[in-house]
């Protein structure tokens, strides 16, 4: 289980990204339930050094990376870059990931967890 918080009127959640070696701990991401695809910002995609350039924001450019949501974890997840709307946040955890996990909000605790872990 992960705890959640409301920020903002914001449901967040932190999350680890691995890729190519390179880990990073994002303390503010988005449990977004009406985005399809989970996004990291470029910002946090230059700290990762995950060659993004801004054209390819255009191209829906996606890149494979390992995601971990406290004990949710998907070794090979295809992650998009890509501005957000508000600057405060470091990524989107879209419905990607919360279906592939089989994630289960539970608002009265204040916990993501899911029943699925790959």
């Amino acid at each position: 289980m992960k705890g959640l918080k409301i920020e903002d009127g914001l449901l967040l959640t932190e999350m680890k990204v691995d890729y190519n070696g390179t880990s990073l701990q994002l303390s503010r991401v988005l449990v977004d339930t009406c985005a399809t695809a989970s996004k990291l910002t470029p910002e946090t995609a230059s700290q990762l050094n995950i060659p993004y350039a801004s054209q390819d924001a255009r191209e829906g450019a996606k890149f494979s990376t390992a995601i971990s949501v406290g004990p949710l974890k998907i070794a090979d997840f295809s992650i998009e870059v890509s501005p957000l709307r508000r600057e405060d946040l470091d990524a989107v955890l879209g419905l990607d990931f919360l279906k592939r996990v089989g994630a289960k909000i539970n608002l009265d605790s204040m916990t993501l967890s899911g029943s699925r872990v790959n």
